[in-house]
């Protein structure tokens, strides 16, 4: 097991892309480790006042996942270049869809259960929504049996930006143990088999 993760840990991010888009979910999930802080980072530019930040990583790993199905690695930009202006429309095109309603209801947000919902924008035919949902379901219902309830909400949390301090804080445990939860679900995520 351990050969596969050395395995996709160095292969580049045009290759990860090419092997997600034919059905590797290995490779979805180390460009999802790799760019876990990158989406976070454009989601606080867009974070305003009635939108929570978790909200925003979660549309963006939706975007990822819709960047991987259609980067073509012969085309003049680069695949994080490519995600990067993937991520940031998706925001706005959220943000445009929310602005023109008086408020946005917090049942309006997407739940971590309910991410497959927000497909929709990103796919062109029902065919692809379909298959982005289920895809999205197997990955997420895979983390969830995977990963114990502590290492899960780390990695949530630190997909949102908090450190090793503030997750302890939140989660009454010790830094250390963060750490250690956070490097047992990288482990783990890298060694999930999908099929």
């Amino acid at each position: 097991m351990g050969g596969s993760t050395n395995s996709y840990n160095s292969l580049d991010d045009n290759t990860l892309a090419r092997l997600s888009k034919n059905g590797d979910d290995n490779a979805f999930n180390e460009l999802a480790m790799r760019y876990l802080n990158t989406i976070n980072f454009i989601a606080r530019k867009y974070s305003a006042e009635g939108y929570e930040q978790n909200d925003f990583v979660q549309e963006g790993l939706l975007a990822l996942l819709y960047t991987c199905r259609t980067f073509d690695e012969n085309g003049s930009s680069g695949f994080k270049n490519y995600m990067s202006v993937v991520v940031e429309r998706r925001f706005i095109s959220i943000i445009r869809k929310n602005s023109t309603q008086k408020a946005v209801p917090k049942s309006a947000l997407v739940q971590l259960d309910d991410l497959g919902d927000t497909l929709e924008d990103l796919s062109q035919t029902p065919e692809e929504l379909l298959m982005c949902r289920e895809h999205l379901k197997m990955v997420l219902d895979k983390l969830k049996n995977v990963l114990s309830k502590t290492e899960f909400e780390v990695v949530m949390l630190y997909g949102n930006g908090l450190g090793y301090k503030e997750i302890a804080k939140k989660l009454s445990i010790s830094e250390k143990s963060a750490d250690n939860a956070l490097q047992r679900a990288r482990r783990k995520i890298c060694n999930i088999n999908m099929s």
